[in-house]
C-alpha cells in the first residue's frame, strides 16, 4: 500500500503572528496608537491591582511550590520565572481579576485585555522585543525652541 503524503496547511494564526512581528510603529494610525495605549494601560493597571488579590497570591504560591522559578517566561508584577503557558495563565489571572471591561463594552464581548497575557509572558522573546520597539514613539530631533 502506498503511503500518501499530507499537505501541510498553514494556519491563520501563523499569518497573524508574522504580520504582528513585522509591524512597525510607522504603520499604525494615530487612532490605533491611542486605542492600544488605552487598552495597554488599562490591562497593566488591572494586573497591578489583581496581583494584590488573595487568589493571585495563592496562585503564585502554588506555582512556586510546583518547582517553577527558573523558566524563561515572566509572571507580571512578581517577576516569577516559569514556562510561557503558566506565565500567560498567571498574567491573565491578574489582569482579569480586576478588569470590569469598563473601556470596551460596546463593540465586542471579548475585551482586549483577554489577549494581552500571552505576550506579557513572552516579554524576553525576539518577537516581543520587536513589538516593544514598535510601540515606542519615534525619536524626534530637537526643535530650535528646545535647544
Amino acid at each position: 500500500m502506498a503511503h500518501k503524503s499530507t499537505e501541510t496547511k498553514r494556519l491563520l494564526s501563523y499569518d497573524i503572528a508574522n504580520w504582528a512581528c513585522a509591524l512597525n510603529y510607522e504603520h499604525l494610525s494615530p487612532e490605533a496608537i491611542q486605542a492600544a495605549k488605552l487598552f495597554w494601560f488599562d490591562s497593566i493597571g488591572c494586573a497591578l491591582g489583581g496581583s494584590q488579590q488573595e487568589d493571585d497570591k495563592i496562585l503564585l504560591e502554588h506555582h512556586r511550590a510546583m518547582g517553577g522559578g527558573n523558566g524563561k517566561a515572566t509572571a507580571f508584577v512578581s517577576g516569577f520565572k516559569t514556562n510561557p503557558v503558566d506565565a500567560a495563565f498567571m498574567n491573565g489571572h491578574m489582569i482579569r481579576a480586576m478588569d470590569y471591561n469598563d473601556i470596551y463594552w460596546k463593540a465586542d464581548p471579548c475585551h482586549p485585555s483577554d489577549l494581552i497575557a500571552a505576550p506579557l509572558a513572552l516579554w524576553r522573546s525576539p518577537c516581543w522585543r520587536r513589538l516593544a520597539a514598535a510601540s515606542r514613539p519615534p525619536r524626534r530631533p530637537p526643535t530650535s525652541a528646545s535647544t
